[in-house]
Parts: C-alpha cells; sequence; structure tokens
C-alpha cells in the first residue's frame, strides 16, 4: 500500500506553542472572511476572542480575533490584525437551554452549525483525514473531560437517537456515551461518507449527523471556557504546533524550519483533498490541521492537459461517478451539464486527481463547478456543502 494512504496515526511528540517562539517582529494574523460582512474598520482596538465579521443571513459561524491588536487591513475576503496588549473579549453566555438558542450561541462562537440535525445520529469521526493530520489525537488523550463537556451540550441541543465514535483500527479511543467503531485506517475511509457507511450499513442514510473530534474538542472547549476557540492544533512535516488562527503561513513554515522554493506549492490540509494558498501571508484557519510542502523538483506539477480518456479517475472513484466528464464540463464552464454526472455525490477525495495520467486537475475543476452552481438558487443541495 502506497504510504500516502495510511491513516494510522503517528506516535505523539512534543508540541510547539508559538507564543513562547521569538518571531522577531510583531505577531500578524490573517483571517479569512469570505462570505462575512467586517464588523471592524483599520485601526480599531481590538480584543482577543471579540467577532471581527459576521454572516448577515446567520448562516456561517462567525470570526473572532485570535489576539489582542490593532486592525491594520481590511478587504473582501480577510482582516490582517498585528498583536498589541492583552485586553481579552468578555465572556459568551451558554445559559440557554431551547435546542435553536443552544446552536445559535455556537454559532456565534465561531461553531460551523450547518449540517448539525435534530434527532439524528451523530458520528464523531476520529479517523485522520489524510496522512499525518493525527493532531487531535493530542486532544482526545489529554482533554477527555472537554470532549465530554462537548458531546453534553450537543445531545442537548440536537436529542441525537444514538451517539458514535469513529476510530482508527488498534486505537484505544473512548467518550463515554458513544458507541466505538474501529474504522480500517486506509484513505478515503476517512471521509465522512464513508464513515457514515461503516458505522451504519447504508450510503447516505438521511438522518445522520458527522462531525470531527477537533469540533467536538472546539465545541467543549468554547461551552466549558464561555470564550470561542482561538488557538488550532496544526501539523507540519512531523511537529504539532499550537497556534493561533490566522497565523500567517510564512510564520508557521519559517519556525517550522521549511524554506519554500520557487514554484513549491503550499497546501492548507493534504496533499489529496488540501488547498493551495497563493501568499504565505494566507492565515490558517479554524479547520486547518496540516500544512503541506508540495515540492517543485519531486512532486508532479498538475497541468491543464486534455483528457486522454484512460478511465483511472473513473476506476478508482469511490462515489462511483465520472471525473473525467465531470471536469471536461467544468474546464469549459458547461457548470450546469456537470449535474447529469451527478456532481453533487462527490465528495472530494481528491483520487481522480492523483490517479490522472494527464495530471489534470480534476478535483479543482469540480470545486470550481459546484461553487458556481451553488451561486444559482435552484441547487440547494450545493449550497449547503459551501
Amino acid at each position: 500500500m502506497n504510504s500516502l494512504f495510511s491513516l494510522t496515526p503517528s506516535e505523539r511528540g512534543p508540541i510547539i506553542n508559538t507564543w513562547e517562539q521569538k518571531l522577531g517582529t510583531p505577531l500578524e494574523v490573517c483571517l479569512e472572511i469570505s462570505g462575512l460582512a467586517p464588523l471592524v474598520q483599520i485601526n480599531d482596538q481590538i480584543s482577543k476572542a471579540q467577532p471581527v465579521a459576521s454572516d448577515p443571513a446567520g448562516i456561517k459561524p462567525d470570526k473572532h480575533s485570535s489576539v489582542s491588536g490593532t486592525v491594520i487591513d481590511v478587504k473582501k475576503d480577510f482582516i490582517t490584525i498585528r498583536e498589541e496588549g492583552t485586553r481579552v473579549a468578555p465572556p459568551a453566555d451558554f445559559s440557554a437551554t431551547d435546542p435553536a438558542s443552544m446552536l445559535e450561541s455556537l454559532r456565534r462562537n465561531g461553531i460551523d452549525i450547518r449540517g448539525f440535525k435534530h434527532g439524528f445520529t451523530l458520528i464523531i469521526n476520529a479517523v485522520p483525514h489524510e496522512k499525518g493530520m493525527d493532531g487531535h489525537r493530542f486532544l482526545i488523550e489529554e482533554f477527555p473531560e472537554i470532549m465530554v463537556t462537548g458531546l453534553n451540550y450537543l445531545k442537548k441541543a440536537l436529542s441525537p437517537k444514538a451517539c458514535a465514535l469513529a476510530v482508527p483500527e488498534g486505537m484505544n479511543w473512548s467518550i463515554p456515551g458513544c458507541t466505538v467503531h474501529e474504522i480500517i485506517p486506509v484513505y478515503p475511509n476517512s471521509l465522512p461518507e464513508l464513515i457514515t457507511k461503516a458505522v451504519t450499513g447504508q450510503e447516505i442514510p438521511p438522518e445522520v449527523c458527522v462531525i470531527d473530534a477537533t469540533t467536538l474538542y472546539r465545541i467543549g472547549r468554547t461551552v466549558h471556557g464561555c470564550q470561542p476557540v482561538t488557538l488550532a492544533i496544526v501539523k507540519i512535516g512531523s511537529t504539532l504546533f499550537l497556534t493561533p488562527v490566522g497565523i500567517q503561513v510564512g510564520t508557521l513554515l519559517k519556525l517550522a524550519g521549511f524554506r519554500p522554493a520557487e514554484h513549491d506549492r503550499i497546501i492548507l490540509g493534504g496533499p489529496l483533498t488540501g488547498k493551495a494558498v497563493y501568499s504565505l501571508k494566507h492565515g490558517i484557519s479554524p479547520k486547518t490541521q496540516a500544512i503541506t510542502i508540495l515540492r517543485a523538483k519531486n512532486e508532479p506539477t498538475v497541468k491543464d492537459n486534455p483528457c486522454v480518456g484512460c478511465g483511472e479517475c473513473v476506476i478508482h472513484c469511490p462515489a462511483r461517478l465520472m471525473p473525467n466528464m465531470i471536469s471536461r464540463h467544468a474546464e469549459f464552464g458547461l457548470y450546469e451539464n456537470t449535474q447529469t454526472y451527478n456532481i453533487a455525490s462527490c465528495f472530494e477525495c481528491g483520487l481522480c486527481g492523483y490517479w490522472c495520467k494527464a495530471q489534470r486537475p480534476i478535483l479543482q475543476y469540480i470545486r470550481l463547478a459546484k461553487t458556481e452552481l451553488a451561486a444559482k438558487p435552484i441547487i440547494k443541495d450545493l449550497r449547503e456543502q459551501q
């Protein structure tokens, strides 16, 4: 088996706290606010955990500052803050007891509640999303009480009919109140759709909600501390970093001892499903679990080559789709045609691009088509995925 597909968690090592490192210059964080309305202006003095952007529609989670400081730039998609002082926002209120208000409290404190469903089976996915993305091992093993706090809050808010914990085969992890299911640690078994099938025995059952272990921890920590979680655990190479959300990619790479060369690609996430950044000033998000460097000299370069019709992407697609046809239509802007090939059923595992003999950016074409279709009000299921 290709080692790239191994999902067995690595042995725990030390965690480097970026707050304790000498950066040489004041820390700057860059918070992504795509689709949100900024609540601050340049030169505003803000506190740690203060909301800086919100969704006027009340759907996406609010964005909070991970540092106390001064706003130095506000753009359509990003807010940049320079760290200054030690101001902290007032505690959040989690006294609500009705389900709708409990979920709204989570959303206002930075938790994405889209997909949370009342009365459904709740599955906690503790299988690493891709190889090496296993920082949540530290959270599960060191903070079990926080995981329980998060689970109990969700039980009150969602009243799930059952709770399950999916863990890699051989890992002795458990959360009180969850039935443990061992998953063969081979990619793409970690993806929510395949986790759902492994736990329930059904493909896409209508009454299932899947969240990852890191999200459960963030919920528990948010409720326990009455503050939005403004830190993330990010793995670079074999090193874990405890770092503020929004820290610039270039800063983390410097601390990790990596110096990107020309044409290297910096990926937020893993090599199969991660997203490349166009600037080293790009900040990490609360969901960033790893930063991957694809060296131009060692890794194959994705190119806009024509499809050669080899069928490898079709053979390896776990959703049994035709990624070749979807990407062909997306490439030429024929986005509505991709619905004929069931684009909404694609769960973006990235295997199509990995096996593509022509090295086409198949996953990127699929994501482009989904984004364009999601803008159309008739495509409800795709809008919910964005």
